[in-house]
């Protein structure tokens, strides 16, 4: 992952600072929860593009995990 910017940076060693954590056990924390939120969109993107490819969601999850996906592809979710 790249590095944060300075404003980020320094949000993650204040929260880090009221929670307790190491800045790196805050991060993780902050990851597990925005991935938690986003399962169930996260699912639904899964099963379209698993439909588009002919393939079942599994296969998909499969071939995303083992790195043999095909990433030539004009349909990735660009971050806003």
């Amino acid at each position: 992952m790249p590095p944060l910017g300075e404003h980020d940076d320094d949000w993650l060693t204040i929260l880090a600072w009221l929670y307790g954590r190491s800045r790196a056990s805050q991060a993780a924390a902050l990851i597990s929860v925005g991935v938690a939120e986003q399962k169930a969109e996260v699912a639904t993107m899964l099963e379209y593009m698993a439909q588009k490819r002919g393939i079942t969601v599994d296969e998909l999850v499969k071939s995303i995990l083992g790195g043999t996906i095909d990433d030539d592809r004009d349909d990735s979710i660009d971050e806003e």
